[in-house]
């Protein structure tokens, strides 16, 4: 083991036994045994075991934590909570003194939340009892989200680029490629043009500005064997198009390989329309406003590390190439 290995493990213990301290004096709790949990980007977390439950501790990275606004995040947490409340399936976050994101005397911010059970799932390994109720629990949310608790603001996340300066964007990554003889990314380059030459303003007509949760995935959703159990991390819900959730759990979910499971996609609208519209042009419109957004993000030619990256660059060529044919491949054949 390598002495930045052995850093890196002093460091992280020393993290531990200080929000462990903080923890156990602040909500009166034993914390008789943890485990570290290895998953999510940065922020760290442990699944603790006390005398009044279990519940799962995370810790807010502190470099990460600067890319945010406080007040936003606490809105989230506080939104978390009354979503709870009214039936969506999410962690309950503990409460003191009004505060749900708690800060130690060194200014590590922190959060507790009651451990959900579940498992997490593939991307596209969902099975059609699973995408029934997420698509139930997702209307649930976008439902208590939008009840007129939290105002609504001017402008979304997320405004739309004009059509124009994104073929004008993807000329220049070609240029660059050929800048830097990145010749095995050119094909992945063109894709993108050529969707976006497809485009047509009215792709985007009819979107549903809203607060929405901004970062559903199958990484964010815990799954029985025929139903979602919770909905994680909010810490990015904000006022954007209620479609771009819909379109990214979709892929996310549905996605497999190369082919698009059109029956989990049939059974996340049944579930969706339980509380909220939801039209198969609707979705397909989703899908095309989640590969509009993420496209840039996830085709690029700076390289993303770890399997996340590598999967969302997968689903945009996917998207990229099939946009066109969307309607045909989710309408139910006769």
């Amino acid at each position: 083991m390598g002495v930045v290995s052995l850093d890196k493990q002093a460091s992280e213990q020393s993290l531990w036994e200080h929000l462990k301290n903080d923890a156990e004096s602040r909500f009166d709790l034993h914390i008789y045994k943890s485990m570290p949990i290895k998953r999510g980007w940065l922020n760290q977390k442990w699944k603790i075991e006390t005398k009044k439950g279990t519940f799962l501790l995370k810790q807010y990275n502190r470099e990460r934590i600067k890319k945010y606004d406080l007040d936003t995040i606490r809105t989230a947490l506080q939104t978390q909570n009354r979503c709870l409340h009214h039936g969506v399936p999410c962690p309950e976050l503990l409460e003191l003194g009004g505060e749900l994101l708690h800060e130690t005397a060194d200014g590590e911010l922190y959060t507790i939340m009651r451990f959900m059970e579940g498992n997490l799932m593939k991307a596209g390994n969902t099975n059609l009892q699973q995408m029934k109720s997420l698509g139930s629990a997702a209307g649930k949310l976008h439902k208590r989200l939008n009840d007129g608790t939290l105002p609504p603001k001017k402008e979304t996340m997320f405004n739309l680029p004009a059509i124009q300066d994104r073929i004008d964007y993807w000329n220049s990554v070609l240029l660059e490629c050929d800048e830097k003889d990145l010749t095995e990314l050119r094909p992945l380059i063109l894709y993108q043009k050529e969707a976006t030459n497809k485009m047509v303003k009215e792709d985007f007509e009819n979107l549903t500005p809203g607060w929405c949760h901004r970062d559903l995935w199958v990484d964010n959703v815990l799954f029985s064997a025929d139903s979602a159990t919770a909905i994680l991390d909010f810490d990015r819900m904000n006022y954007d198009y209620l479609e771009l959730d819909i379109g990214r759990i979709i892929i996310s979910a549905c996605l497999h390989n190369d082919t698009l499971n059109r029956e989990a996609v049939h059974a996340f609208i049944e579930g969706y329309r339980h509380t909220n519209e939801l039209s198969l042009e609707r979705l397909i419109r989703s899908l095309r406003l989640v590969w509009y957004m993420e496209s840039t993000w996830w085709i690029s030619v700076t390289e993303h590390e770890g399997e996340p990256p590598k999967r969302f660059a997968h689903e945009m060529n996917w998207l990229a190439q099939h946009l066109g044919n969307l309607e045909e491949i989710l309408a139910w054949k006769k």
